[in-house]
């Protein structure tokens, strides 16, 4: 008996449900990005009027950061927003808990056990809308280490201009999202002094000639940076803006003075690792 044409119906049948199931994700992704920005700052702001301090980080605030360019980061191709980031205090580790909970999410059983290996972090996920929420306490260690917990009142609703920028600088592998966030911060922000709407070169300066492996790698990105920002379809003059901004970063940090702890690794060099190997939370 020929069943060709049964076949052949079941493989479109298939076919249709699972481009229909893509549909509905893609659909539901759009609609969680969307609405993360406003999330972000609903969040910090309830936080403080229940007298907790959180501040937004991470590519949610780059967006918040750069009203009059945050549209290139979906024009240059970044990823939609899937999670938020925090930073908050150590000292409140238990009341972040509760407040997040309180607000819908559920702590990640997983990351239950992470403050007894020294860990200073906090995940969370919302059963309905699927945004995760990851909040660094006190200091952010990833590849390179910047300790945040006295500078978090600098600025509202997300951290100061020149810790986000040390935040992306700070990144061992970057990705082309990491280059976008970087190209719309260094485009509509002037690296200048702590006032408002500039990067601070100071804070930037001090932590950097600090700490050689960080300072390496901070260049390291910025000359990757400063290629990437070739690629067709960017503004000519926005290009050649950041490529200023980032000229003028680097000089300033090779010419600056360094602390004795920066030169003894220096002399050190890439003979060995200057970066620490970063172990994702499943």
């Amino acid at each position: 008996m020929d069943v060709s044409g049964e076949g052949s119906d079941a493989a479109e049948a298939e076919f249709a449900a699972v481009a229909a199931q893509a549909q509905f994700a893609a659909v539901a992704a759009e609609a969680r990005h969307e609405r993360i920005p406003g999330e972000a700052t609903r969040l910090v702001g309830t936080a403080a009027d229940r007298s907790l301090l959180l501040r937004i980080t991470g590519s949610v605030a780059v967006h918040l950061h750069c009203s009059q360019h945050n549209r290139l980061m979906g024009e240059l191709g970044r990823r939609p927003f899937y999670d938020i980031d925090f930073w908050g205090r150590d000292r409140d580790h238990q009341r972040i808990d509760a407040f997040f909970q309180a607000e819908g999410y559920q702590a990640d059983p997983a990351a239950r056990g992470l403050r007894e290996w020294g860990i200073k972090r906090q995940i969370f996920a919302h059963p309905e809308t699927g945004i995760k929420i990851d909040v660094f306490m006190d200091t952010l260690v990833m590849a390179h280490t910047i300790r945040f917990v006295d500078r978090l009142e600098l600025a509202d609703p997300c951290i100061s201009l020149a810790d986000l920028v040390l935040s992306k600088l700070q990144i061992h592998e970057m990705t082309a999202n990491d280059l976008i966030d970087l190209t719309v911060l260094l485009g509509e922000h002037r690296i200048g002094t702590q006032a408002a709407g500039q990067i601070d070169l100071n804070r930037i300066r001090d932590v950097l000639c600090d700490d050689w492996g960080f300072w390496y790698a901070a260049d390291l990105n910025l000359a990757k940076l400063h290629e990437s920002v070739g690629r067709p379809g960017l503004d000519p003059e926005l290009a050649a803006r950041v490529r200023m901004q980032i000229d003028t970063l680097r000089a300033h940090l090779t010419e600056a003075p360094k602390s004795r702890r920066w030169k003894l690794r220096a002399k050190v060099g890439t003979r060995k690792r200057w970066y620490q190997q970063v172990e994702e939370v499943g």
